[in-house]
């Protein structure tokens, strides 16, 4: 053994066969300080084939654990080798599974990787953490699939596990889909589970209660006019520039909620819209005229009906099915009329004053506050709806009390779920579960004539199953005969109740009185 310490008694190992005949958990492991060959060339008399796993194998290796709790690991992995005493080896010699690198890779990780958190594995490649320092996951869909601090476990090498906590045990397979190291794994919703839970509050419900509110109905804007004033410094109140309507390209950005004006400066032409599709310039025209031709051509969109002398439209359809639109200057006028208001220049003073002026008479309605920059979203009696509307919502919530008694809830879960009684002998005939101790394979379960799926029954849903049943009787105890000898009307008298309602009952009643995926023998 490895003089270096001479208190040393665990040492590093891999495994190397793990078929223990006897079936007691031991493996044949080569410590990492020995050389194989080296071994097994001082013992006399030596035969690979007839002497491995009995007394004469020094490589044997018995668990530490407990029997009862049985953990093998695979050939080529880490284990921790164990000595009584090491100066009289290969006697009483035990080991431990050894630690492995992630828990994305305990399916099979060789024992070199198995370093990465010992000593000798300081050089090796750091795997995805699935946490940060302060305990929270770097990706929430990561969480649940492995144990918490606190919580017990037995871990599966794969997808399977059963987690103790304080007050519930959890039984799982299928918990995640795959496990590779370089992404965070995601939890399965379609896993099979057996979940026992005890709450330390029984939950009784009250009557639901009916709330009655506002939402906001937002909308995608599919025009907007732009109102645009080339010469806005100008100090005689003579102007020149344009109105036109523009198609909206719809997004999250520009739909009513979040189209606002200080949306001018983030949207551009042919990302955020198009156009013009209608254009009125003008010049030389005085400031009331200016707004005069915007206030006009802003109802024209409106009214799906542009009259403006001289204005002659491009087409008619451009006009249809422009609600809800946006009116808003341009963003060269925008951000002219924007200076602020420490500016000293006479340029920038006469821009604020000019803009101020016409964004406060550009409108839909002279006793509207919504001026200049404005959301149309409807028609109200032939009246403009400026902003966005609401609709009125019902929502039902679910009061609760909580009464200090606990409760135990116990739930099984999958895709398919079987409940099997070897003594039962259906209709079918009996299922035969010989060869499956081990397990019962998907084969038994989906196959031929024999298999679980075709000798099972599905389970009925008892609500649905006494639907039908009173429907049944209601028409019985009120139809009647045109005559004694002729069949029932198909209306029953007094309740109404139908032949026709029944039989369509019965019609889908495969998938609404019987559920296929919950089956018994």
């Amino acid at each position: 053994m490895d003089a270096r310490d001479k208190n040393q008694i665990i040492f590093p190992g891999f495994t190397i066969n793990v078929e223990d005949p006897m079936m007691l958990g031991r493996v044949r492991a080569v410590p990492e300080t020995e050389n194989y060959l080296d071994i097994v060339g001082s013992i006399p008399d030596w035969n690979e084939d007839r002497d491995i796993w009995s007394s004469k194998d020094p490589f044997v290796f018995l668990p530490l654990l407990p029997y009862y709790l049985y953990q093998v690991p695979k050939r080529d992995e880490y284990v921790h080798l164990i000595y009584q005493d090491k100066n009289f080896p290969y006697r009483n010699q035990f080991y431990i599974q050894g630690p492995f690198s992630s828990p994305m890779i305990t399916k099979f990780q060789y024992y070199q990787g198995a370093k990465k958190f010992l000593g000798a594995g300081e050089k090796l490649k750091q795997t995805l953490s699935l946490k940060n320092l302060d305990g929270t996951y770097k990706n929430e869909i990561s969480y649940g699939i492995f144990p918490e601090p606190g919580d017990n476990a037995i871990m599966g090498r794969g997808s399977a596990d059963l987690i103790v906590k304080e007050n519930e045990v959890l039984l799982r397979a299928g918990k995640t889909n795959e496990m590779v190291t370089d992404r965070f794994p995601t939890s399965n919703n379609n896993r099979a589970f057996l979940q026992l839970s005890q709450f330390s509050q029984k939950k009784v419900l009250k009557e639901p209660v009916l709330e009655f509110g506002l939402l906001e109905d937002v909308q995608p804007v599919l025009k907007t006019i732009i109102w645009n004033i080339d010469n806005l410094e100008n100090a005689l109140g003579i102007f020149n520039g344009s109105v036109g309507l523009y198609d909206v390209k719809p997004s999250l950005k520009t739909n009513s909620k979040n189209f606002t004006i200080d949306s001018i400066n983030s949207l551009s032409f042919g990302v955020d819209f198009t156009g013009p599709l209608e254009e009125l310039r003008f010049s030389l025209t005085t400031k009331d005229d200016v707004v005069q031709l915007i206030n006009k051509f802003i109802r024209g969109v409106y009214d799906g009906n542009m009259e403006i002398s001289g204005y002659t439209l491009n087409n008619k359809q451009n006009l249809q099915n422009a609600i809800p639109f946006v009116v808003m200057p341009s963003k060269i006028t925008y951000q002219k009329g924007s200076v602020p208001l420490s500016s000293t220049t006479l340029n920038d003073i006469l821009q604020l004053q000019n803009y101020l002026t016409l964004y406060g008479r550009i409108t839909m309605n002279p006793g509207s506050l919504d001026r200049g920059f404005f959301l149309v979203t409807g028609k109200n009696d032939d009246k403009p709806i400026i902003g966005n509307r609401t609709k009125p919502t019902i929502n039902v919530s679910q009061p609760a009390d909580y009464i200090n008694t606990p409760i135990t809830y116990g739930v099984f879960g999958g895709q398919r779920l079987y409940l099997l009684s070897q003594d039962s002998i259906g209709p079918k005939r009996k299922i035969d579960l010989a060869e499956t101790l081990y397990g019962i394979s998907q084969d038994d379960f989906v196959g031929d004539q024999r298999s679980i799926s075709t000798l099972t029954y599905p389970m009925v849903r008892g609500d649905e199953l006494m639907i039908l049943l009173q429907k049944m009787f209601s028409y019985i105890v009120g139809h009647v005969h045109p005559t004694a000898t002729m069949p029932p009307v198909p209306v029953a008298a007094g309740n109404g109740q139908t032949t026709g309602e029944i039989l369509s009952i019965l019609a889908n009643s495969d998938s609404t009185i019987l559920n296929q995926n919950i089956r018994l023998n």
